[in-house]
C-alpha cells in the first residue's frame, strides 16, 4: 500500500524515518544509526572529517524513501526485502569479516574510548579541582590532540594494509 506523500516528505528529512514509515525498519534502523554514529564521533571527538558522510548519507537516505514508495506502485512483484545496509550483497567484505576481527576492534575502540574519557573527564577534573597546574595543562594537551592522533594512527594502519594486500 503506498503511503501518504506529504507523511513521506516530512519523514524523509530525518535519516532512516522515511524508511521506517515505509515498513523497511531494518533500513531505517541502519540509515539512522549510520547516521547518528558519524554524528557522534564528529561532535565527541572533535574531529570535523567525520562529518563529510553526513550529507551523503541524508540524500542517500531522502531519495531511498522515494525509491521505495515508487516501487510499490512500479513492481510489486520484485519489491526489495527488508534488511539492514550493511547485509547488502554488494558490501561483501562486511559480509565475510571474521566474528574476531570484529570483536577485537570493538575492544579496541571502546579500550581508547575509555582512556580518552578518563583523560578528558576524570584526570583533568582532579587536575582542576586541586589546582595542580602543571597537570592540568599535560591533560588538556593530551585530550585536545589525542582525538586526532588516533585518528591519524588508524587512517595510516588501514591505509598501508589496504596497499600492501593489493
Amino acid at each position: 500500500m503506498k503511503k501518504n506523500l506529504f507523511l513521506t516528505f516530512c519523514f524523509s528529512f530525518i535519516p532512516g524515518a522515511g524508511q521506517m514509515y515505509q515498513n523497511y525498519m531494518k533500513r531505517g534502523l541502519s540509515i539512522m544509526l549510520v547516521f547518528a554514529a558519524f554524528m557522534a564521533v564528529s561532535i565527541i571527538l572533535d574531529v570535523g572529517i567525520f562529518a563529510i558522510p553526513l550529507p551523503i548519507i541524508f540524500a542517500y537516505s531522502f531519495f531511498d524513501t522515494y525509491n521505495l514508495r515508487n516501487k510499490f506502485d512500479s513492481d510489486k512483484e520484485n519489491i526489495e526485502k527488508d534488511s539492514y545496509i550493511w547485509e547488502g550483497k554488494d558490501i561483501k567484505f562486511i559480509n565475510e569479516f571474521n566474528i574476531n576481527k570484529k570483536n577485537k576492534i570493538l575492544g579496541t575502540i571502546l579500550l581508547l574510548f575509555g582512556i580518552y574519557l578518563l583523560f578528558n573527564n576524570v584526570l583533568l577534573g582532579l587536575a582542576y579541582r586541586f589546582d595542580i597546574e602543571i597537570l592540568n595543562t599535560i591533560i588538556t594537551y593530551i585530550s585536545r590532540y589525542l582525538p586526532a592522533i588516533i585518528i591519524s594512527a588508524i587512517s595510516i594502519v588501514v591505509g598501508t594494509k589496504i596497499l600492501v594486500n593489493k
